[in-house]
């Protein structure tokens, strides 16, 4: 790759955070956390993920937010001492834990994508295409650069 085309995507990279954190961090986060004001920075992501998967594993919200297994044990159990989530046992392994949404944790998961849709409402369905299209294309190129990072 040449010089000019990694400053290019370093900028993009760079620039596309800062709107992401404009958007997410500021706007997004801050409606999230004050209406369920005892909730941490990254719980309403969790609580996303796991509203989106109706049950799942821990590891597997670790795969989606890079979060240790240590940081994540500890952030489900203040999201279940919070009412927001609760674990039970696997019907088909018991050795496997899945967490889901209580009641109130529903409402969370709900509001939420109320909030998510006033933003997107703001954009196009043609953005929003092309939007997800690169980000599909972002995932699959940073996944092939982390396996091939993780042979060297």
């Amino acid at each position: 790759m040449d010089e000019e085309t990694l400053k290019k995507i370093i900028l993009l990279m760079t620039e596309r955070d800062a709107l992401d954190n404009l958007i997410f961090e500021q706007t997004f986060q801050k409606k999230i956390i004050s209406k369920f004001k005892n909730l941490s920075k990254n719980q309403p992501m969790v609580i996303k993920i796991i509203g989106m998967e109706g049950e799942i594993m821990p590891s597997t919200i670790g795969k989606y937010t890079g979060m240790d297994k240590s940081s994540l044990t500890r952030m489900v159990d203040d999201l279940e001492k919070k009412g927001m989530v609760f674990r039970k046992t696997d019907p088909e392994d018991r050795r496997k834990v899945l967490v889901s949404l209580t009641e109130k944790g529903l409402e969370c998961y709900n509001y939420f994508n109320q909030v998510a849709d006033e933003i997107f409402k703001l954009v196009d369905e043609k953005d929003v295409e092309e939007y997800v299209q690169s980000l599909e294309t972002m995932v699959r190129l940073l996944k092939k650069a982390a396996s091939q990072q993780a042979r060297l």
